[in-house]
């Protein structure tokens, strides 16, 4: 009966998954013998006048030799291997009489060819501490290793890691480059998209002011063709008038007075027409902060204008028909009480010592009193103290013989309505003995002009408020933390695995699982908090009075959890994560919106590039934790899909 051979099978390092997948992207496996690592197995064999000597990588099911001295086979069965033991070896694995050994007397690599009595073998590491194989030396009998002799096979061993781990950084060089290259040719996309597709005109202008590129929208508004404006200067198509201004607000921007400038103007059409525009310009520099180019918004505010013109019209002319109509009537008091009775203004006429001398009826609907009453009473008991302050200066002025026109008055016997008011100086022998007041009430104007910004403020898909909102508000926060010493976070948050759902459901999904996400974001944050759309998957949230960073991590941690939780798309479910980048802004900071945005937007590619759904800080706070930039979600394996 032949006897039964046993021998103990090494187990699994606890790192195997990383360490198969970083030894397969090093792409030694299966590849041609190279000088570099013979040169080192030789040495081995003459060193320790040994009959084997290898350089062995462990895969999944077997050990592959990249280099071999005295061994015909390539490649052995991973079960069987001393190799894989040298996987859990701190420094070197000595096996100085394998038959005296349990773990591997059994061993068919003992019992039969190559008949290995002794085995030395020292693991081979790659940069992040992961045993990719071993420098190894065999013999066909039993025999020991002087400290020294020990030590030789060690830096031989050393030289091969340093090898190993120089084609790890070429391999991580590379994936950085891709990367940096797909994030290149991404960016460009958006500029693209953004550039040519959204409504309102743009432009990349030289330093000359000669059009560099213009997109459809700016070739509509000023009536020529992209190839017609690109041999041409803005200061060709502005309006002569508008011009000065202009070139000054260039000059500014040049020299480093200011960063970016906005006006109205008006640009001469190829057809000699007029049209407004509100211009938004901004100078792009290079790294040694010398000008490039500018980048040009124009909106078409032509009938804007218009409309602003009619009123202006209206209210002029309404002035100078009740001026008209107060001198021709001022003998008759009961025919001048008619008429301003019928017109919706409030109209007074008010002496020097700001006492009334005369109102109209429609007094009586916005105060409740009788206009009769009013003669001879202080305008500050009708309106009241407070108001009466904020009117002060502008009574002051027209007293001194200025005709003045207040905007935005909020009378208290009144406080839902908003007024619009003019001051005319009433002149007796070339002097100021009073002056009349026509106010009149603009408060759906203004709910109009309020509901139009708060939908330019808005992103039409999900609601949230826009990258204008955030620039705004981000602003305030900025100066904020700098003068009032008010903290805030920002928080950077870019949908991990939206592309894949986008790609295989469609946009219309796509877009139904944004708002999703975006009802989400609002119920796990606080409700002063800011939770904005910039673009595509991408949301920040400004949190104001945040001044902590484990405040920061808790709020991080609700986000990623809220989002890793599965979405409902009809019948099926979609399963996302979010990489979220902070920047905290402490109280009485120097920082900018742009630099806290900046800051924000590359700490989250940071949390991504470090495994996804996780967050990462911008720089990591003083009362910050060691480990509190290596935060990974307890539920974030199950939660995530990729």
């Amino acid at each position: 009966m032949q006897p039964v051979h046993e021998w103990h099978t090494a187990p699994l390092p606890a790192d195997e998954a990383k360490r198969l997948q970083l030894l397969r992207s090093l792409e030694l496996l299966d590849t041609p013998q190279e000088d570099v690592f013979d040169r080192v197995t030789r040495v081995v064999a003459e060193l320790l006048q040994v009959p084997i000597a290898l350089i062995s990588l462990v895969d999944e099911d077997r050990q592959w030799f990249k280099s071999r001295v005295g061994l015909d086979v390539c490649e052995t069965a991973r079960d069987v291997s001393f190799c894989t033991h040298a996987l859990h070896s701190e420094r070197l694995l000595l096996v100085e009489d394998a038959h005296a050994d349990a773990r591997f007397a059994g061993n068919p690599l003992v019992t039969g060819a190559p008949h290995v009595r002794f085995y030395a073998g020292v693991p081979l590491r790659s940069s992040k501490g992961f045993v990719l194989g071993t420098l190894c030396a065999i013999d066909t009998k039993p025999r020991t290793l002087s400290a020294s002799t020990q030590a030789a096979l060690c830096d031989l061993a050393a030289t091969v890691e340093r090898e190993i781990v120089q084609r790890e950084a070429a391999r991580e060089t590379r994936e950085i480059q891709e990367a940096d290259r797909r994030k290149l040719r991404l960016s460009e996309t958006r500029f693209h998209t953004i550039f040519e597709q959204t409504p309102t005109g743009k432009a990349i202008v030289d330093l000359d002011g000669r059009f560099i590129e213009v997109n459809p929208k700016l070739c509509e508004i000023t009536g020529y063709s992209a190839d017609e404006l690109v041999t041409m200067t803005f200061q060709q198509i502005t309006e002569k008038a508008d011009l000065r201004a202009d070139l000054q607000l260039v000059a500014e921007l040049l020299d480093g007075t200011s960063k970016t400038y906005t006006l109205e103007k008006r640009y001469r059409r190829r057809d000699g027409e007029l049209v407004w525009v509100e211009l938004s310009v901004a100078l792009i520099r290079d790294d040694c902060g010398q000008p490039l180019h500018f980048v040009s918004v124009a909106h078409d505010i032509t009938s804007r204008k218009y409309s602003e013109q009619v009123l202006r019209d209206y209210r002029q002319e309404l002035e100078r028909r009740v001026l008209e109509r107060t001198r021709e009537l001022t003998s008759s008091r009961v025919a001048l009480q008619t008429i301003t009775d019928n017109l919706p203004v409030l109209i007074a006429h008010v002496d020097a010592d700001l006492c009334y001398r005369f109102n109209n009826q429609v007094y009586r609907e916005v105060f409740g009193v009788d206009p009769a009453a009013l003669r001879g009473k202080r305008v500050r008991d009708t309106i009241g103290a407070a108001t009466f302050e904020r009117c002060l200066p502008y009574f002051r002025r027209v007293l001194a013989g200025e005709r003045v026109t207040h905007e935005d008055i909020v009378y208290e016997g009144a406080p839902t309505r908003i007024w619009n008011a003019t001051y005319i100086p009433e002149f007796q022998r070339d002097a100021v003995a009073g002056f009349y007041i026509m106010s009149q009430d603009i408060t759906e104007t203004k709910r109009r002009e309020n509901q139009m910004r708060s939908e330019v403020m808005l992103d039409a898909l999900t609601g949230l408020p826009n990258r204008r909102a955030l620039a705004e508000q981000l602003a305030l926060s900025v100066d904020a933390a700098r003068d009032e010493a008010v903290p805030f976070a920002l928080f950077f948050m870019d949908l991990d695995g939206f592309k894949t759902v986008n790609d295989q459901h469609g946009h219309d999904v796509g877009d139904a699982l944004l708002k999703q996400v975006a009802t989400r974001l609002k119920k796990t944050t606080r409700a002063g908090d800011l939770v904005c759309r910039l673009a595509g998957d991408e949301f920040v949230l400004l949190a104001r009075g945040i001044s902590s960073s484990s405040a920061c991590s808790r709020i991080a941690q609700d986000i990623c959890r809220a989002i890793g939780r599965p979405f409902e798309l009809g019948r099926a479910e979609a399963h996302l994560g979010t990489s979220v980048g902070i920047a905290m802004c402490a109280g009485g900071s120097d920082t900018s919106a742009e630099a806290m945005l900046g800051d924000a937007d590359r700490a989250m590619y940071e949390a991504k590039r470090k495994g996804r759904n996780g967050f990462r800080f911008a720089s990591v706070p003083a009362d910050a934790a060691p480990a509190i930039n290596n935060y990974l979600d307890a539920d974030r394996q199950s939660a995530v899909h990729p």
